[in-house]
């Protein structure tokens, strides 16, 4: 074996022989053992390492992490794995030479060399980026198909569900079917409804603008259902405190939203009685566009949300604006029917059909992108009830106002009409100028009209009846 005093020769694939310094040579085919030769530095030696592991690592320079190809998927590492295998290529590189190739030092130099090599450099903006492909342990499901592919570098998919899908056409299970229909009490169209919604979540489209709430007593099967969805897209769902999506009497801290980056379906349950919606959060969060967040000590960055919001429990948070954008969004899902035999171990169970029950889910997403997310009338009836009930601001116009063309009302009487309906329902009336601006969402025309030589501002189309603090009137 020859020594060369600047230089070392390596073998990609294995480093066994030391030759005369060279030039370094073109980069192997992946897989093809070939001698190369590197000049004996870290830079030389962040060569030898970025021509060995070119296909299966990557750094990404967003989070400070390197990733690893594991045949399905990028997987993040947290071992320090890419430092160990430079510590390796130095010793192999060292063998019969000086020690300085050997010390930590020198590997973690070469690590950080490498760490900017093109070859391995990516920002997170590359995972996961296309909303129509998911990862399974055994190949990656073409959303817009329904077809499984074999998994491929190049689609940088980090995630993965938790099963692979029954093959298309088979799609046994009995235990899901009898439950669906138990749950929904035989709504077809309630069912085909789910199975959408369930396909829907499978993607990282927003399209629907949608929020998700499923409504029901206990002991119904919410929390199954729920759950099983979550169990079987494993990686993609991300759980949530409700307290993220209601009204605090504080900001919530950013890394609320930065733990859900990547999620394609976020689940949250058990509602608290007498909450409300943090309207405005919900809106940006469903509303398409780019969000801002950060990790605890770290820089803030953007992302679009890819999520579906699944929120079930017992109780309806308080929604105090009832307006077109909260009309859009949200979806109040009955599940008010008990099954006849309850089965305490059914979740369990239901894990044996987990495959056939994602394929059930992709049908279901193809059902969703050739008709669009279809509401039953059972969902329409639910949620209009909702914004019905939530709507007090309404209530009052119709117990406390007569509507007609020819009415009109001073501003400030219709105000004090308002504020005393709402303290006496213990709502928050709001400042007069608010007041004013939902009179103007309800159609209401603001005017000015001359009284006793002096100009009133006055809304036409309506008038006060009686005042609700001499009527007693309260919303049940």
């Amino acid at each position: 074996m020859r020594d060369g005093p600047d230089a070392v020769a390596a073998i990609v694939n294995q480093a066994e022989e030391v030759q005369a310094p060279k030039a370094r040579a073109e980069t192997p085919a992946s897989g093809k053992a070939k001698t190369l030769y590197y000049d004996e530095t870290e830079d030389g030696i962040a060569w030898a390492f970025a021509d060995k592991y070119r296909d299966d690592l990557r750094y990404c320079h967003h989070t400070g992490s390197w990733f690893r190809w594991d045949g399905q998927r990028w997987f993040k590492e947290e071992t320090r794995l890419a430092f160990d295998w430079t510590r390796i290529l130095c010793r192999d590189l060292n063998r019969g030479r000086t020690e300085k190739l050997a010390k930590a030092a020198t590997a973690a130099a070469v690590e950080r060399f490498a760490q900017a090599d093109r070859v391995f450099a990516v920002t997170s903006r590359i995972w996961d980026a296309d909303p129509w492909l998911l990862g399974t342990p055994q190949g990656t499901v073409d959303l817009r198909t329904g077809a499984v592919l074999q998994a491929n570098r190049q689609d940088y998919i980090t995630k993965m569900a938790t099963v692979f899908p029954a093959p298309q056409g088979e799609t046994s299970h009995p235990l899901w079917s009898r439950f669906i229909e138990e749950s929904t009490d035989g709504n077809g169209e309630l069912q085909r409804f789910l199975q959408q919604m369930a396909g829907y979540s499978l993607t990282g489209d927003t399209r629907e603008h949608a929020l998700f709430f499923v409504y029901g007593p206990g002991g119904n099967g919410k929390s199954v259902f729920l759950n099983t969805l979550v169990n079987i897209l494993g990686d993609y769902a991300c759980t949530s405190a409700m307290d993220t999506f209601t009204a605090s009497g504080t900001d919530r801290h950013p890394t609320d939203l930065a733990m859900l980056k990547g999620a394609r379906l976020v689940s949250v349950s058990e509602t608290e009685e007498g909450r409300a919606w943090a309207e405005s959060r919900i809106k940006q969060l469903t509303g398409g566009d780019k969000i801002s967040a950060r990790f605890m000590r770290q820089d803030f960055f953007e992302y679009l949300p890819q999520f579906k919001l699944l929120i079930v429990g017992n109780h309806k948070p308080v929604l105090r604006n009832v307006d077109d954008a909260a009309r859009r969004r949200f979806n109040i899902i009955p599940f008010i029917h008990k099954p006849a035999t309850p089965d305490k171990q059914l979740e369990r169970k239901l894990r044996t059909e987990y495959p056939a029950i994602l394929r059930w889910m992709i049908d279901g997403c193809l059902d969703w992108q050739r008709h669009g997310l279809i509401k039953p009338k059972a969902v329409r009836q639910a949620t209009q009830a909702y914004f019905d009930d939530q709507d007090l601001f309404g209530q009052w116009i119709e117990e406390c106002c007569v509507v007609g063309r020819g009415e009109w009302e001073a501003t400030a009487k219709l105000y004090a009409s308002w504020k005393a309906y709402a303290d006496t329902n213990g709502d928050r009336p709001g400042s007069i100028k608010s007041f004013s601006a939902s009179m103007v969402k309800r159609e209401f025309v603001a005017d000015r009209k001359w009284v006793n030589g002096k100009a009133q501002r006055m809304f036409c189309g309506l008038a006060v009846r009686f005042n609700p603090e001499d009527s007693g009137i309260i919303h049940d």
